[in-house]
């Protein structure tokens, strides 16, 4: 159900939300107001001002915090994809300093790594899962790798030192991507903001005004708020899931760039 909602569009989400968190504390107001007058609440709006500004408070350094760490967490995964991807170019032109009987077997696994990533990564990285293919092309390059032992120049020595180190990058920041679309928000930091929500909301429900219409703007007005920054906070905590989720813009942009030389040398042969 969560996966559905997220899926929706962005406008759609945001409408829902309004609309629901509005009309439930609406109807709630109008609970309250019949089972009790709003005249009786104004011998109590001192104290309750008081406790209601400290709730709020409170609440506001909870959903800061969360909103802050959520859009860091969003921010690391793009530069984890963003890394990965220039680290995937950097092994394919490194390829060139490496013995010739190497150079076509590492580049097409490169290749083919990219094309999987975006046709196949992208979809399950949405599901939380993740893509033993791509895995095994890793360590099919990791294979090739380990068995070169034909270098017989202080160059091909140098280009395979630094081949090996961005390999060893790359399985890093692959494993990275797959963690930043797996770990979410715990559910004990969720409870928390969802009893503030009713809580801070449910507050406000105890002071009364004469005007009944003035009073349901507010309380509205105040819920609606609470559930788009609680629909923020969950699109955020799905990097890969949404309108506003992580593309493979910077693997397709690779890939494209080492087609486009690949056609290159071929014209040039």
């Amino acid at each position: 159900m969560l996966q559905s909602f997220l899926h929706l569009p962005t406008f759609i989400m945001i409408l829902a939300a309004v609309i629901i968190s509005s009309s439930v504390s609406f109807i709630a107001l109008l609970f309250i107001r019949k089972k009790v007058d709003w005249e009786s609440f104004k011998e109590n709006h001192e104290v309750g001002g008081f406790l209601f500004n400290a709730l709020g408070l409170i609440y506001a350094v909870l959903i800061a915090f969360v909103v802050y760490a959520s859009w860091q967490e969003y921010n690391t995964a793009q530069e984890i994809c963003d890394k990965e991807a220039n680290l995937m170019l950097d092994l394919y032109l490194n390829v060139d300093g490496l013995p010739e009987q190497y150079r076509t077997q590492i580049k097409e696994n490169v290749i083919l790594y990219l094309r999987k990533v975006i046709d196949d990564d992208w979809p399950l990285l949405d599901e939380d899962k993740r893509n033993p293919e791509t895995r095994q092309i890793l360590l099919d390059i990791w294979k090739i790798y380990v068995n070169m032992d034909s270098l017989d120049t202080e160059k091909e020595k140098i280009f395979y030192t630094v081949s090996v180190s961005r390999l060893d990058e790359i399985t890093e920041y692959s494993r990275l991507r797959i963690l930043s679309g797996q770990n979410h928000i715990p559910v004990v930091i969720w409870t928390v903001i969802l009893i503030g929500a009713f809580t801070s909301v449910g507050f406000s429900l105890f002071f009364g005004t004469r005007n009944v219409k003035v009073q349901a703007a507010m309380t509205s007005l105040f819920a609606l708020t609470n559930a788009i920054i609680i629909v923020l906070i969950l699109n955020l905590d799905h990097p890969y899931t949404g309108d506003i989720k992580i593309r493979p813009d910077p693997f397709e942009e690779v890939l494209e760039n080492i087609l486009k030389l690949d056609d290159l040398n071929n014209l040039n042969r």
